[in-house]
């Protein structure tokens, strides 16, 4: 019971809790003093009862001693019968007792005789005669009785008693109206003390919300305000709380203003940029990385959990090295979904876990890789320049002697031999040819002109040298706009391209010239069925000098490179098993 009482209270406000305290205790205070004063009370009523039945016996006493002398005097005469006796005195005695409040009777001891006043009618005989048996002085009959017991002296000789006889009724009665009133005084007291309690208790509850109010609004404290005037002692802390609030907020707009600075410049940069804890949890991705991995990423999951292909790469140690280290960390590395792609990376450790800016660099590659190749061309461009010259003059020279020589019947013998030296000399000229090529520019000899034209007029050459090797031959034309290029080049590009796919290409195959529009570019496709180019040897493509074949000189795709950068056209090739595509997208200028 007592836990519960307890449980209601703890769960009720403070000034709720405090109103039920004061009232219980107030009730606690009337209970305890209503227990003191009730026995207080009670003992002073009993005291005041006995006063007043000595006072009342004293004052019956004085009266009856003073007719003793006559009463003595009528129980000795003797004309008189026992009878006349009684009734003579009680007609001196009974007048003194009828304008009495109590019992009140007198025995006469040598008559033994009784007198009572009418309020004594009702009383028991056995009370009487405890009375007549007791001694003088006060008794206690019962809890409710209470008799005085007095002496009446005749010539220093005792001669009968007066005795008066109460019941505590009427005084339990007076006592307990009386003792109501107090009780109800008290009560109506302690409720208007809970009252004026409450009220102001209510009132207190009403200041302190428009206390909070103030705080939680930020509002300034208004003097005028009944509220605040409730609780004065409340406004230098209000003030104080106030400052601290405005100094609050002011930080609060420059952390706000810095952090959306922040996020614009992380979700502007055009690289990719997450963040994730200690425990590789993503905290923050910008756009760009939402949009390199669409629908991948959830704040809060595990970096692991949604690449799980990067775990035992290079990507995977450096973040773990960047973390356990806490220094900065680059490299360079395939990416997270697509191992075709190539990224660089850049780790930064902070207190609560990695920042990561990562940037495509895989057309960066493939320029560094295109620029690498050429600087190559460039160079032995250069070198053909240089020394071809040098190199034709002589070989003109002895091939012009060999010619003579094999013309003279004394070399008859020697005829092979020498037939075969011209040969040679022939393919170091067009060797020389060749790397001439790869050093030519574009000249002045562009004009616009339609590449479906040229198909055409290379055409039946192409075709010979297909029916020869029994292959074949095909054209698939769109119509095209005319483009500014050179004819010579174009031819040999063609003728280059062609040629490298027929050698390809098994027999009863073919090789299939193509031309289309896309965009604002002109495209000529060559593609062959022969097996497709290996892997390994895709990077190598173009590189001058590099062939599969064992008569080839590795200088074709080099010029046909050459000769598609010289109209800032596109060389691009697809390979696969079922053969190569070789396209070059020339623009088609306005």
């Amino acid at each position: 019971m007592m836990f519960e009482l307890k449980k209601i209270i703890t769960r009720q406000s403070i000034i709720n809790s405090t109103l039920l305290k004061v009232t219980v205790s107030i009730l606690a205070f009337i209970i305890l003093f209503l227990i003191l004063y009730g026995r207080i009370y009670w003992d002073k009523q009993e005291t005041k009862l006995m006063n007043d039945l000595l006072l009342e016996s004293l004052d019956i006493k004085s009266d009856i001693q003073s007719k003793i002398g006559t009463i003595e005097s009528l129980k000795h005469d003797y004309s008189l019968t026992d009878e006349q006796k009684k009734e003579r005195i009680r007609t001196i005695i009974q007048p003194e007792f009828e304008n009495k409040i109590f019992c009140v009777g007198y025995y006469d001891i040598d008559s033994n005789y009784l007198i009572k006043n009418k309020n004594s009618i009702s009383i028991l005989n056995d009370s009487l005669m405890e009375i007549k048996k007791s001694n003088v002085g006060f008794h206690q009959l019962n809890e409710n009785e209470m008799c005085c017991k007095i002496s009446i002296y005749y010539k220093e000789n005792t001669v009968g008693y007066i005795w008066l006889y109460a019941k505590n009724d009427s005084m339990i009665f007076n006592s307990y109206n009386e003792y109501n009133g107090i009780l109800i005084l008290l009560l109506t007291l302690s409720a208007l003390i809970i009252i004026i309690l409450r009220k102001d208790f209510k009132k207190i509850g009403l200041c302190l919300d428009y206390f909070c109010k103030m705080i939680i609004d930020n509002k300034e404290v208004d003097k005028s305000n009944e509220f605040n005037n409730g609780l004065p002692e409340l406004n230098p802390i209000l003030d104080k709380i106030a400052y601290f609030t405005d100094n609050l907020k002011k930080v609060n707009q420059e952390l706000e203003s810095s952090k959306s600075k922040l996020t614009k410049i992380m979700e502007g940069i055009s690289d990719g940029f997450f963040a994730v804890d200690c425990e590789y949890r993503f905290t923050f991705v910008n756009p760009e990385t939402q949009r390199i991995y669409p629908d991948k990423i959830i704040l809060g999951e595990s970096l692991w959990e949604v690449f799980p292909q990067i775990l035992g790469s290079l990507t995977d140690k450096k973040l773990h090295e960047a973390m356990a280290e806490g220094e900065t960390i680059h490299w360079e590395a395939e990416g997270f979904t697509s191992p075709d792609e190539f990224y660089e990376y850049h780790a930064y450790p902070f207190e609560d876990g990695l920042t990561v800016f990562f940037r495509n660099i895989t057309a960066s590659k493939q320029q560094q890789r295109e620029f690498n190749r050429l600087e190559r061309l460039n160079l032995i461009g250069q070198l053909a320049a240089g020394i071809s010259h040098e190199i034709r003059n002589p070989l003109t020279t002895v091939k012009g002697f060999l010619q003579i020589f094999a013309s003279k019947p004394t070399f008859e013998q020697e005829k092979g031999n020498l037939d075969l030296m011209i040969s040679e000399i022939d393919r170091a000229n067009d060797i020389i040819t060749g790397f001439l090529s790869l050093a030519k520019v574009n000249s002045d000899n562009t004009r616009l002109q339609n590449l479906n034209e040229i198909i055409h007029k290379v055409f039946p050459m192409l075709q010979a040298d297909a029916f020869h090797n029994n292959k074949e031959v095909a054209i698939e034309l769109n119509e095209i706009p005319n483009i500014l290029i050179n004819e010579n080049e174009i031819r040999q590009l063609i003728l280059n391209l062609v040629r490298n796919g027929l050698e390809v290409t098994p027999e009863n195959g073919q090789v299939v010239i193509g031309t289309l529009l896309t965009e604002n570019n002109v495209v000529l496709t060559v593609q062959d069925q022969g097996p497709g180019i290996p892997p390994e040897i895709q990077e190598k493509i173009g590189t001058p000098f590099f062939t599969t074949k064992e008569t080839g000189t590795g200088l074709g795709l080099a010029i046909s490179i050459g000769i598609a950068q010289r109209h800032q056209a596109i060389f691009n090739f697809k390979t696969g098993k079922d053969g190569t595509i070789f396209s070059v997208v020339f623009p088609v200028l306005p």
